[in-house]
């Protein structure tokens, strides 16, 4: 007897529906919390104030980026701010850095020299926690050499945030868009993992932020010890602190449109894996509660395209799997669009079905390989 819906050619009829249901099952599930994010990031305030009287200091970590930094400091140069020191920290340079910070001679600039790392650190974490220790400011702000902010009150967008409870603000830094399938795989994922760790911030469930664009308390970094039992991890000297300051944190989220700080994403699908299998192998160090959550809602999310193209694939009656397929990832563009625009996080809605199902099926086999890693750097 023949299934008005599955075909039993090739598979039989308890799996196939069996894998209905689930495709039912995940799709709800991945719908809500697409909708949980929607709804957490599009109610935060985008705050505006008057300039606090708390002086910043500026922190950037760099390893031979003499180029990057002749392009950043500038720009931070001429941001508006009342009071701020930059503090470049050079970790085992032999090109022209050193040379540059000196040449600038602006009482705004110094600099921190190492050239050897401890055997028991992390290369970046030393330099940043040197960094740390010289800063004469209560509140830290970090980017990357390889940023730059979009505007000239890139700090004055935090000021709001400096309240005398809040000790934890995280900024956006999304990746300039270029038109290749790397870049756009980047532009997806960084759009993906900002509305995570946003509206889990605005839950009350702080778990990551990215060092491109953040700020804490330097009383706050001292409090828990800075990087002591994570030193010598390579990477996660965002999120794995941040999970580390756990229960201290009083989070405010900086989403204004002129706080965003924007990189250039790797170019080649070598760079880009290489750089990808450094940040997800971070995962394995997560505190067991993140780890579980991170892991439940990426595999919904590949489940769901995996049982939605083997549906399709055996299935009589196409429609009636590709139509509500079709409408949940409707429904989820509207969600994403109403985010990319709250947030300023790029999002080209012509490419996302694309990039969605890439991002389903390649990041999870690329966390695997990141898991089994073991010689990881943040720079040679």
């Amino acid at each position: 007897m023949k299934c008005m819906i599955f075909s039993l050619l090739s598979l039989p009829i308890v799996m196939l529906t069996a894998v209905f249901v689930f495709f039912v099952f995940t799709g709800c599930v991945h719908l809500w919390l697409c909708f949980r994010q929607f709804h957490s990031i599009t109610n935060l305030p985008t705050l505006d104030g008057s300039i606090s009287e708390q002086p910043v200091s500026i922190i950037i970590c760099a390893h031979n980026e003499e180029h990057n930094l002749k392009n950043l400091l500038p720009k931070l140069l001429e941001q508006s701010y009342w009071e701020y020191e930059v503090i470049i920290g050079l970790d085992r340079c032999t090109d022209g850095s050193k040379k540059y910070l000196t040449s600038l001679n602006d009482p705004k600039i110094k600099f921190v020299e190492v050239t050897r790392t401890p055997t028991a650190w992390d290369h970046k974490k030393h330099i940043l926690n040197q960094c740390v220790n010289q800063a004469k400011h209560e509140w830290l702000l970090l980017t990357d050499a390889d940023c730059e902010p979009v505007s000239h009150n890139w700090i004055s967008t935090f000021t709001p945030y400096m309240k005398e409870q809040q000790n934890l603000i995280l900024g956006v830094s999304p990746y300039k868009p270029a038109n290749n399938l790397v870049s756009l795989m980047t532009e997806y994922e960084t759009f993906v993992t900002a509305s995570n760790y946003l509206s889990e911030a605005a839950n009350n469930r702080p778990y990551m932020g990215v060092g491109r664009n953040l700020m804490y308390r330097k009383s706050l970094f001292q409090q828990i010890d800075g990087f002591d039992e994570i030193q010598s991890i390579t990477g996660g000297d965002d999120d794995l602190l941040i999970q580390k300051m756990g229960l201290q944190i009083r989070a405010g989220i900086n989403i204004h449109q002129e706080s965003l700080t924007y990189s250039a994403p790797e170019r080649t699908w070598n760079k880009y894996l290489t750089q990808k299998i450094r940040h997800l192998s971070v995962g394995k160090h997560y505190q067991k509660k993140y780890k579980h959550r991170l892991s439940l809602q990426s595999g919904i999310h590949s489940s769901l395209w995996v049982s939605f193209l083997s549906l399709v694939g055996f299935s009589d009656n196409h429609w009636r799997i590709i139509v509500p397929f079709a409408l949940l990832v409707l429904i989820k563009g509207l969600f994403f669009t109403k985010i990319a625009g709250k947030t300023g996080l790029p999002l080209r809605v012509a490419w996302y079905p694309i990039m969605d199902f890439m991002y389903a099926i390649f990041l999870p086999l690329v966390a695997i390989r990141a898991m089994l890693e073991r010689n990881i750097r943040w720079k040679k």
